[in-house]
């Protein structure tokens, strides 16, 4: 609370705001006779009387007057709901006499951290760029028939959309082609069937479109761009 005190009381332009402490009764009653003297201005000076003796034991009953003249919705809550709400009353009346001043301006926004996500499928974490990654793209792609790329992402791209249309295509025979049944693709890419290694290369797409597609976007995010 003392946090919210000390930016109403800086956006008023108090001259002590860092130091005020509301558990001072002698600060807290200062204060609120420096709203009404510079702020509010309620009370004609001649009628602030008994809030500028905030040494007099008769000061709470003055508060309580003061607050009942200003209609408050805190007159019967703590001290501190009282001043909270003084002062942001004080701050509405600051702003109505300045609507020109105050209108154009703008709020800062806070910026949020980045959240650290780390992800459980291992597609996110593939470097493309490595022998294990390209030989497996090979294997596969001896498998679809798919010819060869410099770039395995792009072979790869080509082997999901034979996949998605065929799932179980026959793999081309050749003198090289040692692989002849789908049960050595299984052995090949350690998954349990063709179907699991259908949505495996279905999520690699996902992976290698926000490589080359755009690379400022995050798929997990749902969004592109920064």
């Amino acid at each position: 609370m003392n946090t919210m005190f000390k930016l109403k009381l800086t956006a008023l332009g108090h001259p002590n705001p860092e130091s005020f402490n509301c558990e001072d009764e002698k600060e807290y009653r200062s204060v609120v006779l420096w709203l009404e003297d510079q702020k509010i201005r309620h009370y004609k000076i001649e009628e602030r009387e008994g809030l500028r003796n905030i040494d007099s034991d008769s000061w709470n009953e003055a508060y309580d007057v003061y607050q009942r003249d200003l209609v408050s919705p805190t007159v019967d809550g703590q001290p501190n709901e009282q001043l909270n709400w003084l002062l942001s009353y004080a701050v509405r009346l600051e702003y109505a006499d300045n609507v020109e001043k105050y209108k154009d301006a703008k709020v800062e926004e806070t910026k949020q951290a980045t959240p650290n996500v780390v992800s459980s499928n291992p597609l996110d974490n593939l470097d493309f760029s490595s022998p294990a990654f390209k030989t497996g793209v090979d294997r596969v792609a001896t498998l679809t028939g798919v010819g060869p790329h410099p770039d395995p992402k792009f072979r790869l791209s080509a082997i999901a959309k034979i996949l998605k249309s065929s799932p179980h295509p026959d793999p081309p025979k050749t003198e090289g082609n040692i692989v002849q049944q789908p049960s050595d693709v299984l052995k090949l890419l350690f998954v349990q069937d063709l179907r699991e290694l259908q949505t495996k290369i279905n999520e690699a797409l996902v992976a290698v479109q926000t490589v080359t597609a755009d690379p400022r976007t995050d798929t997990k995010l749902g969004r592109v761009g920064r």
